[in-house]
């Protein structure tokens, strides 16, 4: 049956309304996103001014204990066991990270666990590891037995907006420490804030936390990984959730991201709980330390910087690896692959003697 020209006129008629209500709508919505992005960046604006005027000042003793627990924490061979080191011991790079925590009462905690010193205002409430960098003074390293003072300011921060999980805040801290000598260390933290889920933090059940050791997680999507380049040193290492605790215990980081699997896999949809950032970071540092001893004993790191580049999970098993750059002396490239292969975490680090 052929329509007559009266039913097609009110055909074209109402695909032309409807056409014009989508991009009504279509129109509204983006002009609706875009006022919120407005909005977003004027707050971040209000709070970039406030907060990049604030210092952290805070203090801490260099215990034997603590220095004892993070060669346990780390399985050293030099440092692990029972032996407590003796006053005047220095501690090697990045192991300051056993001191100076978040000392911080619950209920100021994010709803995830992390400490809010200089978390932006909403809607970013969920926070990464993006990298960071440490500059270190050899000539005067912590000792165990010493006083020593962290100051944090804010380096830098950059909104950056329609990310993959929408607009993102990053930030970076420099924390400087000094001893009763000098200056000590630099260590500066990249976080990248990140817009949270409408998903709230679940609470398991009895069932489902007797369940968790049989959750099956699905496997990880297999990617094309570059060759990775042949190496000066590599160690194995398959991060386990007994690791993953008490490097959370031992630096007082309760963010649930790396101890709490019902989090991790329901809130944040990752395959499992996280390596810690600042425990790659600990990892690539210290392979690169002893490797250096190897060869010459008064050669030391003097700079390393690294990014984060995708995660790291629990139980998985990655490598920590590096090679000195053949065209640029004094340098070394660093990095923690994934079990495909992947460099997770990619660092590049300047080495130098004692007294040169």
């Amino acid at each position: 049956m052929i329509p007559s020209h009266n039913a097609f006129r009110a055909l074209l008629q109402y695909n032309h309304t409807q056409h014009t209500l989508r991009s009504f709508f279509s129109t509204t919505c983006l002009a609706r996103q875009q006022v919120q992005q407005d909005e977003t960046k004027m707050s971040i604006e209000q709070w970039r001014d406030n907060i990049t005027k604030k210092k952290l000042i805070e203090e801490d003793v260099i215990t034997a204990s603590q220095f004892n627990l993070m060669g346990n924490t780390m399985n050293d061979p030099i440092y692990r066991g029972s032996r407590l080191p003796l006053a005047g011991t220095a501690l090697p790079p990045a192991w300051h990270l056993a001191y100076f925590p978040p000392r911080v009462i619950e209920e100021d905690l994010s709803p995830d666990g992390f400490e809010q010193d200089w978390k932006p205002p909403a809607p970013f409430h969920h926070r990464m590891w993006a990298g960071g960098e440490l500059e270190w003074n050899p000539e005067n390293p912590l000792r165990v037995g010493d006083k020593a003072q962290m100051e944090s300011s804010v380096r830098d921060i950059q909104f950056r907006p329609a990310g993959r999980r929408g607009d993102s805040v990053f930030i970076w801290i420099d924390k400087k420490i000094n001893n009763k000598q000098g200056w000590v260390m630099t260590e500066s933290r990249c976080w990248v804030y990140v817009q949270g889920t409408d998903r709230v933090v679940p609470v398991p059940s009895q069932s489902q936390s007797n369940s968790i050791k049989s959750t099956i997680i699905p496997e990880p999507k297999q990617t094309m990984a570059k060759e990775l380049p042949r190496t000066d040193f590599s160690m194995d290492l398959i991060p386990s959730p007994i690791l993953l605790f008490r490097f959370s215990a031992l630096t007082f980081n309760s963010h649930m991201i790396h101890y709490n699997h019902i989090y991790s896999t329901t809130v944040e949809n990752h395959r499992g709980c996280l390596v810690h950032g600042p425990m790659s970071f600990m990892l690539m540092t210290n392979e690169l330390n002893k490797y250096l001893k190897t060869i010459d004993d008064s050669q030391h790191i003097k700079f390393l910087s690294y990014r984060c580049q995708s995660p790291l999970v629990v139980n998985e098993p990655v490598q920590i690896q590096g090679k000195a750059k053949s065209d640029e002396p004094g340098k070394y490239d660093v990095w923690v692959a994934d079990q495909n292969g992947n460099m997770a975490v990619k660092g590049t680090a300047i080495v130098g003697r004692i007294g040169g």
